[in-house]
This record gives structure tokens, sequence and C-alpha cells, in this order.
């Protein structure tokens, strides 16, 4: 996500705006740009209506939608935009309104107006109707939307995570009950609701390469090679294989990549494989976009992973999911290229086995990760999985290290470690 959507607003400079206009981004459902001359306050009602998002005030736009230069607006319009919407609106609400000197005599300015939907007492009346953003337009809301937006304001478009509905033994999970199962999964998880009229049936065509472009830049393969290495050992040798199609449908695309030998055959133990699982879910039409990000590992035995590896692992893959796969992803679905930080979850599972009756019973966390890391721990009961959503204070604005930390710190706690300490 670009930093004009979050830095605070003192750093908002002539600079920052313009490298956002150099990026080419075209209207959305969250970005508007308007002229010089054009009424703005129907945008930010549309906006607060709907995702969110930013409007830029004063940007000439070249081809449809896509903005060509800063022309600025006079001195003035910012304090005539807050005047229009304490009374326009209904209830009076104004969100943050920056004002960014363009010119050297100091008498233009652009406005950056970033419009958080969390703040927003919705829906927002305007001149007796309800305006929301389709796509790249505004438009007056139907029945439907209306009656949505007033039942429950807070109804859309966020999605709500619920954990259990991302479980690592029922979701697309990775354990088969079998004996090559890896002995952990961990999990990073996103998904973006769609607006209503927006589901979709099926997926573009060309997702699969879509979504494998979008992992090639991320930090997935120098961090799987080095986890083959921490796995095999002073020594050892480690290959690792490319991103390899292994399903595509009109609803689902999965990508994996796995550490090898030499001879490029993939050894259950020690080992690690990566999967990337990308799906429109729910009854047709899908109302939701999701990706999961899934690695497995296969351990040596009587060796359990670190717990450094264990928290870098997340703090590499939940960026991965919400930074570089769904906005990617999103766009090519529904055409939507900027957008706030995604709800995200993190998951851990550990692999079934065989009890003294033959029944399969999932193997204690503690014999697979250095819980020890971890200090004193209260009460004796196994422990087969976590799962916990990331704070929204923390990623939105990003930052991801210290939101993957918070969550894991949650996770220990409810584990029974009154007060985790991770490496």
């Amino acid at each position: 996500m670009h930093p004009l959507f979050h830095v605070p607003s003192t750093e908002v400079t002539l600079a920052l705006v313009q490298d956002f206009i150099s990026l080419k981004i075209r209207e959305s459902l969250t970005v508007e740009y308007k002229r010089a001359g054009e009424k703005p306050i129907e945008a930010v009602a549309a906006l607060a209506n709907t995702y969110g998002g930013l409007l830029l005030v004063g940007v000439e736009e070249g081809e449809t939608g896509v903005p060509s230069e800063i022309r600025g607006v006079p001195l003035g319009e910012k304090e005539k935009l807050v005047n229009q919407m304490g009374t326009g609106f209904d209830p009076p609400w104004s969100p943050e309104v920056i004002e960014v000197p363009c010119n050297e005599q100091g008498d233009k300015v652009v406005l950056v107006v970033r419009i958080d939907r969390a703040t927003v007492p919705r829906p927002i009346v305007l001149n007796g109707s309800i305006s929301v953003r389709l796509d790249a337009r505004n438009a007056k809301a139907n029945r439907q939307m209306m009656r949505l937006l007033l039942d429950d304001p807070n109804s859309q478009p966020e999605p709500r995570p619920s954990l259990p509905t991302r479980d690592l033994y029922e979701h697309e999970s990775l354990f088969r009950f079998e004996d090559n199962d890896p002995d952990l999964v961990l999990r990073a998880a996103s998904g973006l609701r769609l607006w209503q009229g927006e589901e979709r049936t099926r997926f573009p065509s060309g997702l699969a390469r879509v979504v494998a472009e979008a992992l090639q830049g991320t930090r997935a393969y120098p961090f799987l090679a080095h986890l083959g290495l921490q796995l095999i050992g002073d020594g050892g040798e480690v290959a690792t294989t490319p991103w390899q199609l292994t399903d595509a449908t009109s609803r689902r695309v999965k990508l994996l990549m796995s550490t090898c030998r030499a001879d490029g055959t993939f050894p259950c133990r020690p080992g690690a494989q990566m999967v990337c699982t990308v799906s429109l879910t729910g009854e047709e039409p899908s109302s939701e976009l999701e990706v999961l990000f899934d690695t497995a590992l296969w351990l040596p035995p009587g060796v359990p992973l670190g717990l450094e590896l264990f928290v870098q692992a997340f703090c590499d893959s939940v960026p991965i999911v919400a930074n570089a796969v769904l906005p990617r992803v999103t766009e090519a679905t529904v055409g939507l290229k900027a957008m706030p930080s995604p709800p995200t979850e993190i998951h851990v599972a550990s692999r079934h086995r065989p009890d003294g009756y033959g029944d399969l019973t999932p193997v204690d966390l503690g014999e697979l990760l250095s819980l020890s890391w971890l200090g004193e721990r209260a009460g004796g009961r196994a422990i087969h999985q976590g799962g916990e959503t990331l704070l929204r204070s923390l990623v939105d604005p990003p930052r991801w290290d210290d939101a993957v930390r918070e969550a894991l710190v949650t996770m220990a706690m409810d584990w029974g470690f009154p007060d985790p300490k991770f490496p």
C-alpha cells in the first residue's frame, strides 16, 4: 500500500503526491481524482459509504481515470470543502483533508482527502440521497444498498475474519492424515469481501500467471532456501524448485515450491514446501477473494523447529499475502488496485500420528516447536494448533513485524504462557 494512504499528515509532501501520481493508478473503488472546478463533495460521500479511500483534488486526468499532472486548486478550497461537508452531510462529518502547496507562488494547493471508513457515521446522506462507489464511478445507492447501509452501517464492505473457517485441519488442509504428512504447517491467510453486486462466478483467464508474477518478487524463494539449509544442518546441500502450478480452475489457483535434493527429488524429511492457494469462496456467485500461504515443514527426527524460524516464517509470509498476492488478484478480478490493508490471520497446526489404539491424534506442538523459549507455562494440556488475527491498528498502516509478534504473543498466552518471550 502506498505511503500516501497512511503516513502522518505532517509527512504528506508534494514529492509524495507526485510519486503516487507517477504510478498511474486508475480510479477505482478507493481512489478518485478531481480537477479544479469540479465539486468533490459527492466523491467524498460515495467513498465514505463504501470502502473509504483516497481523493486527490487538483489533479488532471489523461486517459479515462488515469492521473496525468498536478494543477492544484486555489487557496481556500480546503475551507470551502470542509464547510460544505459540515453543512451538507447528514450527519455532519468530515474526513482528513490535507493541504499540499504545489507551486512556487504558494497560491495553489492539491488537497489530499483520506477517508477512513471506520470513522464514518454511515450512511452519509447528501442532498437527500445516498451515494456509493461502484468500480471507478459514483452512483446513487439502489434500494438494496440503502437497506444494507440503513439496517447495519458496519455490514459492508469490510470482511470479518472468522478463524475456524481457515482452520488448518479443515480448510484447504495440507494434512491428509498419512505417513508423509508434514510435521508442521504455518499459514498466513487473508480475504477481501466483495461489494454487493460485484460478486464473481469465476476468475479472469490468466490469473495463474498474475499470481506467479506476484510471488516472484517476494521473499518466499530466499526464505525457503534458508529454511531448507537450517533443516538439513551443517554440510547439507539443498536446492529449490521454481513455483509450479498444481491446480487451476475457474475458481481456484494453487502453486507450490519445495526444497529438493540435487537430483530434483522432494525429500519428505527434512524439507519444506510453500503452497499459495487463491480462491473465490462461498456459493456462486462468490462474495470473497481468499489467499492462503502455507509453509509446510518436515523436521529432522527429534529436532524441533527453532522459534526464531517460526517467527520469521510469519514475518515473511504475511506481507506476501497482504501486500503482494491479494492486491494483484483483486486488481485482476474486480479492477481494484489501491486498497486498504486487509484483515490478515496466522495459524499453526501439527500432524497426526497413531496412538496406542491405532487412532490418529494430533502431535503436541511442544514436540515440534522450541516452546521453552517462551518461558514458564501454566497448565499441562496438549497444544495442537493456534490461530490469531493481526491487529488492525498495526496492519493499517502496515507494520507487519510488530503485528505478527503481537498476534504470536496472544497465541502463546492462549497456550498457557502468561508472559511469552519471543526471540
